[in-house]
């Protein structure tokens, strides 16, 4: 079980001295909401209908083929000229501890997100190891807690209404409702440390539509509750190197997909990946199909009166044939707007990505932003 290190709690102390004599936000009293996204000012609110991920910045720092994905000034300034409100960045804890110094270009990464106009959503992304001690144990908690809190000040400067705080990406927790807990205890945290905040609550495991279901009834206010949608796998993860094993064996998987689509191309595949692209067709994946899922979703967001996020969707660009992607996206992105869910495409670089290219090269990925509707302004 991972202990806070001696450089974090040096450079908590320091910063959480600044904070003392702060009373918790109003926000932390219990209560449902009082609608969907009545209590959240209205340009947050506008702001998270429509964004996008930025992966790899804040983890996975030690990966050189993740450097060229880092984005500059005239990534968020594209962002924006798409159309896009808030952008999504992950940040793992241990590098965040590693040096007082990752703060800083924490802090600096902020700023060139919020000097284009754009909300900026912070996901902690703990290690698996870390995420699954969380299940029952109360030191991996307590030193998020502590990270959380080390956040909360030094970004205590900056506007509340352009900032989100999500205290746990795909939290891995079995049981739902000591996800909800553990969850709840990051966000007092926040919310004990710096100015009144606006948070996200994940579902467990990995956050899909039946872990949001599974939550307990939303106890905090000023909370969104957010999913991720990758359905159905086999073809948003087909030539996925990580995950599922037979990932890798998969490609070309046309959507909307029949029977009659997959038969020929079966010869094409590995001998093991036939049986479950045979399968992929018999389901006869399209709009309708994908349908359920998320009416179950917003009806669940209804019933609570909470504002609903998928902070994660998005199909692999590698193998997938563009004008599915284009398509998948395109239904899900519509299906998403007319159950009023706001959402965040992931991702924005790399492999899921709306663009290839180094910085101040990137190329857009056509296909993706039709099916997103998105178009760039000069």
């Amino acid at each position: 079980m991972r202990r806070t290190t001696p450089g974090l709690l040096l450079c908590a102390v320091a910063l959480l001295s600044a904070a003392c004599g702060q009373a918790p936000s109003a926000l932390s009293g219990g209560g449902p909401q009082a609608g969907h996204w009545q209590e959240f000012p209205a340009p947050l609110a506008a702001a998270m209908q429509r964004g996008v991920n930025v992966s790899n910045w804040f983890q996975h720092r030690s990966d050189p083929a993740a450097a060229p994905g880092w984005p500059l000034a005239q990534d968020f300034e594209h962002m924006r000229a798409l159309g896009l409100g808030h952008v999504r960045l992950l940040v793992d804890p241990a590098w965040l501890q590693h040096q007082t110094a990752n703060a800083g270009a924490l802090r600096a990464g902020v700023e060139l997100a919020l000097a284009a106009d754009l909300v900026v959503v912070l996901a902690l992304q703990p290690s698996s190891e870390i995420k699954l001690s969380l299940g029952d144990g109360q030191a991996g908690l307590d030193d998020l807690a502590l990270t959380w809190r080390m956040i909360a000040v030094l970004l205590g400067d900056l506007a509340p209404d352009r900032l989100v705080f999500e205290v746990l990406n795909e939290p891995e927790i079995e049981d739902a409702a000591r996800a909800a807990v553990v969850q709840e205890h990051l966000i007092e945290a926040v919310r004990a440390s710096g100015p009144k905040r606006w948070a996200v609550i994940n579902g467990a495991h990995y956050s899909d539509i039946d872990d949001l279901l599974a939550l307990p009834a939303p106890r905090l206010a000023g909370v969104i509750y957010g999913f991720h949608f990758y359905t159905p796998h086999n073809f948003t993860h087909q030539g996925a190197t990580w995950g599922w094993p037979m990932w890798a064996l998969l490609r070309d998987l046309p959507y909307p997909s029949s029977p009659e689509l997959l038969e020929p191309m079966l010869p094409t595949l590995p001998e093991p990946a036939r049986e479950h692209a045979a399968w992929y067709g018999q389901q006869a994946w399209n709009r309708q199909a994908l349908a359920p899922g998320l009416e179950r979703a917003a009806d669940w967001a209804r019933r609570h009166r909470v504002p609903l996020w998928c902070s994660e969707f998005g199909v692999l660009r590698d193998t997938a044939p563009p004008d599915s992607r284009r398509a998948w996206l395109g239904d899900v992105r519509d299906l998403f707007e007319r159950h009023h869910i706001a959402w965040s495409h992931f991702d924005w670089w790399g492999h899921f990505g709306l663009v290839t290219g180094p910085p101040r090269a990137r190329v857009e990925d056509a296909d993706a932003l039709a099916g997103l509707g998105l178009v760039r302004r000069p």
